[in-house]
């Protein structure tokens, strides 16, 4: 049995942008290679997990919210978003410091010692890392 430290996971890292890609390509991005174990010279990394710098991530504590068919505002995508609702402000915030006053899609993963490498990634498929947040 896995012993998770709680705290870790009360944050969570959002990603918030604009991908029309179609949708088998946008969740190819996040697709874990379970056709062989890990250690195997075989194993594929994802998309995500080579952005990220590790081979694999927990799928319990992501949240790929289905995008929207166009983008929106801010408000109403941050709504969807696993973050507390004292800190919208702030991630709405970094989206417009960022140049990101619409967008049709968004995800989160809780951090659990998930470390975004910096200089962050101008594109995360498609979407800017905004930071980490208290989750709610």
């Amino acid at each position: 049995m896995d012993i998770y430290d709680i705290e870790r996971y009360e944050k969570v890292h959002v990603w918030v942008g604009t991908n029309f890609s179609p949708e088998p390509v946008y969740l190819k991005y996040f697709e874990l290679d379970y056709s062989v174990d890990m250690d195997d010279p075989a194993y594929k990394v994802c998309e995500f997990c080579q952005d990220l710098g590790i081979k694999w991530y927990d799928e319990d504590f992501i949240g790929i919210i289905p995008r929207k068919t166009q983008e929106v505002s801010l408000d109403e995508i941050l709504k969807e978003s696993s973050v507390d609702s004292s800190e919208l402000l702030d991630v709405k915030a970094e989206c417009i410091r960022l140049g990101i006053t619409k967008a049709n899609a968004i995800f989160w993963y809780s951090d659990g010692g998930v470390v975004v490498p910096r200089p962050f990634k101008t594109s995360y498929n498609g979407l800017a890392y905004i930071g980490l947040f208290e989750g709610n």
